[in-house]
This record gives C-alpha cells, structure tokens and sequence, in this order.
C-alpha cells in the first residue's frame, strides 16, 4: 500500500499496510500503523519530484491499452489532465519519459494517451506504472522546446531557445497594441498597434496576456524558477543520483582502473596488470603474437615445461615409458604384425602365418569352411593320412565313426580299446598300484584311505549328503543340528532392563541410569517400556549420541521368540523376559512386545538359574508360585533321578515334556526352579 491508496474519505482508511486502524483498534497497534504511515511518507519523499496520484478513493491500476496509452480504473482525468509530464514504468518497458497529450473518462475507465520523448510502452508489459511531475519541484525536463509553442502548456515554461524562435520566426502581427518607448530596429510593424508592445519583467508579475517578454526577462524568470537538476547514473550494478547544486559526482576507480581529474578532464586509464591485478597488459614477443588487437600463441611458444601434461606415456599394460612432447614414440611391429607410416598415417597389417610364424591365415576350401569368421572341418576334410594310427583311420575315411566315439574315445571296442586295456594296471587292492599315495591324492581321498575305519579324522575337508539320524551313533548334518538348536539361541544376557520410556537419541549414552544401573559404553540394554512400540528390542550403551540396535538382534527375526535375562537392575534384576512378536513383521513398522516368563498364567518368577556340568544341569535360586502344572512322562525319566539329583541321559531329556508322574511335587521340594524356564526352553519345552 502506498498514499496513493490512501482514500480522501477519512472513515475509509480503516488499515495501513495491513494494520487495523480502525474504530477500537488495540493500542499495540498504534505503534505499528504509525511506522507503516511513516514509511510510505518516506517512499513519496524519496521520489518527490514524482507522484504515483491514484484516484484517493480505490486502488488505480495502469493497464496498457497500446504502445502509448494506458486505461486507469478510475476517473482521474482532471489529475492526469493534458500537458502534464509523466513518468511511465515497466518490467519490459523500462522507464519512459513524456507528457499527457489526451486524457478523457468514459465510465468505468480513463484513457490516457502520451507523448514520449523517446520509446514507447513495451508489448511485454501488461500493466505499467504512470508518475506524474510534481509541480512543486522541477520535472525532469523543466521547459517544452517547440519552436512553433503547439504544447499550449499550463503547467511549463518554454525554453529559451523556442521563445526565440518562435518569436523571430516568420512574420508576428500585433493588433491593437500599445508600445512605450520601445527601441525597433527595422521593424516592420502593423499600423493598427497601440499601447506596450513589450514587458521587461524579471517576474513577470503583470502576467501579460497581449504584451511579449523581453528575452532578457524571461532569462531572468526562468533562472529563478528553475533550480539545477539531479543526475542519475547506473553502472553494471547500482543507480545513483548527484544533486548538481549541491553535490560533486565522482568517478572512482576500480581493480585495474585509474582515475585522475585536471582542471576540466577527467583522464581514465587502466593499471599494468598482475599476477594479483587486473590490468592492461603487453604480450612478451617470446610467447605470443599480437596483430590488430587480437592475441595468438606463436609456434613453438609454450615450452613443455609449461604445460601441465608435457609428455606422452606410451604403455603395454605392464610396462610404461614417458616420451616428452616433441620426442618421437616408435610403433614396432611383433610376430605376425608388420607396421608401415606414410603422411602421417601408422598402418597395422598381419604377415602371413606360416609353420613356425604365426600370422594371418587363410583356410584351404578342400579342408574347411568359414562363416562369418567361424572356421569348421569339411566332411571328409580329414583325410586318412592325417589321422594318428590310434584311431581305425577307415571308419573316419568313410564317415562311419561317431561323434559320440569321437567324444568318449574311452567306449571303443576296436583295437584302440584293447591297447588302451593292456596299458591299464588293474589291481583289486589300492595297495596293489606301484604308487599308493599317488592315487589316493588322485582319487581324492587323501589320508582317510590309511586311516582305521573306526575312527576317521578329516582336516580341511567335509561330509556331504548326511541324511536325518535315527540312531545314537549316527552322524547328523547341520540342518538337524540348527533344528535342534534353535531354542538355545535365543537365550540373551541384558545388563539391564527399561522401566519406562527411554528417549533414544539421548537416554543411552554412558553414565546414565536405566533401573539403577549405571551404563557404560558397550552394555546391552532392554528396552521393553517404549511409548513407540516399534522401538523396543535390545540396545547397545554408547559413549555419547544416540544408541543402536544390538547388532546380533536388530531384525524381527532375530528379536522374535528371544529370551532375554536381565543381570541387573532394581525392578528387573534377574527376571526373564520373552519377546512375543511374530518373526514374519518388519522392523520400525510392527510393534515388539516383551512378556515377563512366569510358570504360570498369574506366577512371578524372581531369581531363577540353571548350571550344567557336563549332561546334568542343576536348578537353583527361589521357587516358582504357580498354579499351573508341568507335566512329565514317567515312561520317559524316572522321577527318583531328579529327587536324587542322579544324572538324566540325554534320551530321557529328549522326552522331559512327557512326564506325567508327581514330577512337580519333587521338583517343588527337592530343587529351586532358578533356570527353570531356560533349562526347559533349552530341552525344547
């Protein structure tokens, strides 16, 4: 908003810039709406000498009608009336000087038409903006310089020159006009003239209608009307403005560039240049050639040395040699390649190959064909001559053998079979072949073969194709052995467990607390509280910043079914806790769960253990309260031997979930449960 939006009706300026200022506005808006006023006052005065006028009721837009003619939304054409110098400003346009030479209003819209002292209103400009002259202060063109005065301005004087002109021009005829004293030289007067033909006013304060002005008055009354005017400048950058009564415009020097001013010149010239300086610069003759104004690098000067690249290195891929520019790189020729240079041109060619020289070769029609660069034997291309005598050289000469004989030479049952037979050392026992050692090294099988069937040791190697064991002395492969396994895996030890919400980014790091223990660097912390669900699992504490996942378990798959025991901690002390996610979700979008293992529905378990020493595991630590039940299979494990702590075979432990005897009687009062939960986990419970 500017004060040409400014409304003369008072009651409608209700905002200024977007602050209320009307009826009951908030006294912390009284501040504000007087700086927004200000600063248009501001605005105005920075460019006084032209006013954007509005209509002082509504927002005017200057839209443009033509290259030179505008239509305001408003009836204005008693401001932007006839005569009035105006200012025209667009993107495209850029800024245009003139005058109004017609304006007019015709409901809703007045057309206002200009002269301009140059340019016109570029198409590319839809709207423009249109400054008139103040007529407090000089425009910036203060006269009309028309010799025939056709402007008929109301507004500014005619120049000197054109008032002379006009004046001395042709033929002036007065009527009935009055001279006193006047001083003619061969006038030429019409007789009907009477009374002052001429005023002498420095002010011209009679504001003669009939009378002409001296030249010296109207020298006089223009000097004191018109004041020296601005003079603005642009450079590459930036636009400036030197009042010429009052300030001095001073042309600085820049990098390069100097500056000197003597009387009436100013002398420009340009600096020597530099390593650090733009300047001027000569071309040392060593180097360069200069011929009107254009510079070029003679032959020869750049020197290698001047170059950041002033060699070529020529390799094979192995083995490499610089060769300086100017130096001469020989293209030799190897077997089978001869290399010929003429104009300019290296030219590679193939010798002929030959028995002892291998080169380019041509195949004999009668042997073979070629296709497309594909060389093949001819059928009966070979004669019988040239087939080794190993072979019945009849059956290739008439075409009856085989590729199949060709190929498994090792299936004949000629005479080549029969001396292939008798070269052959058969023997039942490996011991029998001269060299033992040599054919079990070809035969794969290494120092098994020596070895006591009973006891076989293999180093480096392994045994493959191993199915499911169904014995106790059978050997297993590793998918029985995973299968078997794959409960004991997810025993894990935390150092501690979350009690609450645990801020990740920063509530891991060394030194704080989770459940009374101290973290350091390194510990694997629980977190099974988290506000985000998606956030819980297993931690590891870090020095400083947020913490990551445990490496060992940062997937769904390794997290799910996890049992975790936690080794310290106020609340979570020893306890155990199970995660309970289904393996089949995605980490950070499915929510991790952890249930605190209890022997029970309802049970607590607190302090439970379990030792092994060798086959025999030992539980320990408090009691389990639970109103479940464990069941064991009576056929499976004799009860006495856990009441008597006598140790259990691993076939009996295999079926300690199908005991159905007094089992947990004894269980309650022989032992404490203390790794209740992860002895039976581990026997597959």
């Amino acid at each position: 908003m500017t004060i040409s939006n400014f409304s003369t009706t008072a009651s409608n300026n209700t905002t200024i810039n977007g602050v209320s200022i009307a009826e009951g506005m908030s006294p912390s808006d009284v501040n504000n709406a007087l700086r927004e006023y200000s600063k248009d006052l501001r605005t105005v005065w920075n460019d006084k000498e032209w006013f954007l006028l509005g209509s002082g009721d509504q927002t005017v837009t200057y839209t443009r009608a033509s290259s030179t003619s505008v239509t305001i939304n408003a009836d204005v054409s008693s401001t932007y009336h006839v005569g009035r110098r105006v200012k025209v400003v667009g993107t495209a346009t850029g800024t245009k000087y003139g005058k109004i030479a017609t304006s007019s209003y015709s409901s809703p819209n007045t057309t206002v038409t200009f002269t301009f002292d140059s340019g016109s209103i570029n198409s590319g400009d839809t709207t423009v903006s249109v400054f008139v002259g103040s007529v407090f202060n000089n425009p910036s063109v203060p006269v009309i310089d028309t010799d025939a005065m056709t402007e008929d301005s109301a507004i500014l004087p005619p120049s000197q020159q054109s008032v002379k002109a006009f004046v001395t021009s042709g033929t002036v005829t007065m009527t009935n006009k009055t001279l006193t004293s006047p001083t003619l030289t061969s006038p030429v007067l019409n007789t009907s003239l009477s009374g002052t033909a001429f005023k002498d006013e420095d002010d011209m304060s009679s504001d003669s209608a009939t009378a002409v002005a001296s030249q010296q008055s109207i020298k006089a009354y223009v000097d004191s009307q018109v004041t020296a005017q601005d003079l603005d400048f642009a450079g590459d950058s930036g636009t400036g403005a030197v009042d010429l009564d009052s300030q001095t415009f001073t042309i600085a020097s820049g990098e390069g560039i100097d500056t000197s001013a003597s009387n009436q010149t100013l002398t420009i010239s340009g600096e020597d240049a530099t390593t650090s300086n733009k300047g001027i610069a000569s071309f040392h003759s060593d180097n360069f050639a200069v011929s009107s104004g254009a510079v070029t690098i003679k032959d020869g000067g750049v020197a290698n040395a001047e170059l950041a690249n002033s060699s070529i290195t020529v390799t094979d891929g192995s083995n490499s040699t610089a060769t300086a520019l100017g130096g001469t790189i020989t293209y030799a020729a190897g077997e089978g390649l001869d290399v010929a240079e003429s104009s300019g041109t290296i030219t590679y060619s193939g010798e002929d190959a030959t028995t002892s020289n291998k080169g380019v070769a041509s195949f004999s029609s009668s042997n073979f064909d070629v296709s497309s660069g594909a060389v093949s034997i001819k059928t009966a291309g070979v004669g019988n001559t040239a087939v080794a005598t190993g072979i019945a050289a009849t059956k290739i000469a008439d075409g009856s053998i085989t590729n199949a004989e060709f190929q498994y030479i090792g299936g004949l049952t000629s005479d080549a079979q029969t001396q292939l037979d008798a070269k052959l050392v058969k023997a039942s026992n490996l011991s029998d072949v001269a060299s033992a050692s040599t054919s079990r090294t070809n035969l794969g099988l290494g120092s098994i073969a020596t070895q006591n069937s009973a006891s076989v040791s293999i180093t480096g190697g392994s045994i493959t194709g191993l199915s499911t064991p169904s014995n106790n002395s059978d050997a297993v492969n590793k998918s029985y052995v995973d299968d078997a396994v794959a409960g004991l895996r997810t025993r894990t030890i935390a150092e501690c467990a979350s009690t609450a919400n645990v801020n990740i980014s920063n509530g891991l790091e060394a030194g704080d607390s989770i459940d009374g223990v101290t973290l350091v660097a390194g510990d694997r912390v629980l977190l099974k509280d988290q506000s985000t669900a998606t956030e819980n699992g297993l931690y590891l504490a870090v020095s400083s910043g947020a913490a990551s996942r445990d490496p060992e378990h940062n997937t769904i798959a390794e997290l799910s079914g996890g049992m975790v025991v936690v080794n310290q901690g106020s609340a979570n002390d020893n306890k155990i806790f199970l995660c309970t996610t289904d393996s089949d979700g995605s980490l950070g979008s499915t929510n991790i769960t952890y249930t605190q293992v209890t022997p029970s529905n309802t049970g607590t378990v607190t302090s439970i253990g379990v030792t092994q020493s060798g086959s025999e595991f030992t539980i320990s630590g408090t009691p389990v309260t639970s109103a479940g039940n464990i069941t064991i299979d009576v056929n499976r494990i004799s009860a006495t031997k856990i009441g008597a702590n006598t140790n259990i075979s691993d076939t009996e432990y295999g079926y300690l979930n199908g005991v159905t005897s007094n089992i947990q009687t004894q269980l309650d009062n022989s032992a404490s449960l203390g790794d209740a939960i992860s002895f039976a986990v581990a026997l597959g419970s």
